[in-house]
C-alpha cells in the first residue's frame, strides 16, 4: 500500500505497516486520537520493530521537553534583544495587509 504524502490523510491503514507508515501514525497520535485500526497497526509494528520503538520513545521525550520549555518561556518576559523593533513590526503588518 502506498503511503500518502499528506500525513493527515485518513487513508485505510493495513494491519502490517512499513516503518514509514508507523512513524506517520506515531506522529499523528500526538495530534488526534487514532482509529482502532490505526492504533492496532501502530502497536503491532512497534512490537516487532526496535527502530520504530526507539523513534516513538524519542518523539515522546522531545515532546515532553518542548512542553516544559514552552511553559518556562510563557513565564519569562522577552528580553530587549528578543523584542521586535518598531520598523520590523511595521514591515510585518504591511506584509500581512498586502497578502490578505
Amino acid at each position: 500500500m502506498k503511503t500518502p504524502d499528506n500525513w493527515e490523510d485518513p487513508t485505510p491503514v493495513p494491519l502490517v505497516t512499513s516503518c514509514k507508515q508507523a512513524a506517520r501514525l506515531v506522529s499523528v497520535s500526538f495530534e488526534r486520537r487514532l482509529t482502532l485500526r490505526e492504533w492496532l497497526s501502530m502497536r503491532v509494528h512497534l512490537m516487532m520493530c526496535r527502530t520504530c520503538t526507539f523513534y516513538s520513545r524519542q518523539i515522546r521525550a522531545l515532546r515532553a521537553i518542548f512542553i516544559r520549555h514552552e511553559e518556562n518561556l510563557s513565564r519569562t518576559p522577552p528580553s530587549d534583544e528578543e523584542k521586535l523593533t518598531d520598523q520590523a513590526r511595521d514591515r510585518i503588518q504591511k506584509t500581512i495587509h498586502t497578502c490578505s
